[in-house]
């Protein structure tokens, strides 16, 4: 029995110490890589068009390699061509992880005056639109770890273009 519990100690014993040596050893990106959440899919529902603004969800869905992640809470910005179009945060219930996959929904909202442009040259060049969030996210045995994830995506937002129409007049109802 002794020597069991004296072979047990030494396996536990190399485990750790090759745990140990294998985490510095392996560099802290390619290690991160494996819990870092990864978004698999983007789009934009939810879409109110007014003649001054776009309010919309950005739905994510978000899975990671090796550990379950659950993501608390984010802080994210959008931008075009260096130039700021959304910003917010946005907590998340428990509910919206349903496996590996948790699925999001950022609300967002832009002012048309502001990015009409913008937008209009982005279809125009097929520029992607730059998102920066940090997420917080809920890791087994280690707790909240906050994560910086940029990411360009092909998005491009719902707006009114702001073409201007000439008013119509009514016509006497004759063909000539």
């Amino acid at each position: 029995m002794k020597t069991v519990i004296w072979v047990l100690g030494i396996l536990l014993g190399l485990l750790l110490v090759l745990g140990a040596v294998g985490a510095f050893i392996i560099p802290r990106e390619k290690l991160m890589s494996y819990v870092v959440p990864d978004v698999k899919y983007v789009t934009v529902t939810n879409a109110v068009i007014t003649k001054t603004y776009a309010d919309m969800d950005v739905q994510l869905e978000v899975t990671s390699k090796l550990l379950p992640v659950y993501i608390d809470s984010i802080v994210y910005d959008f931008r075009l061509f260096d130039s700021l179009i959304a910003q917010g945060n946005q907590k998340f219930m428990p509910t919206s992880k349903i496996g590996k996959i948790q699925k999001l929904s950022i609300p967002v909202s832009v002012d048309h005056n502001k990015v009409r442009e913008l937008v209009k040259r982005q279809i125009a060049e097929g520029e992607k639109t730059q998102a920066h969030v940090e997420a917080y996210c809920r890791l087994p045995l280690v707790g909240i770890r906050r994560f910086d994830i940029n990411r360009e995506v092909d998005i491009t937002l719902p707006i009114v273009p702001g073409a201007n129409l000439a008013p119509l007049q009514p016509s006497s109802g004759k063909k000539e």
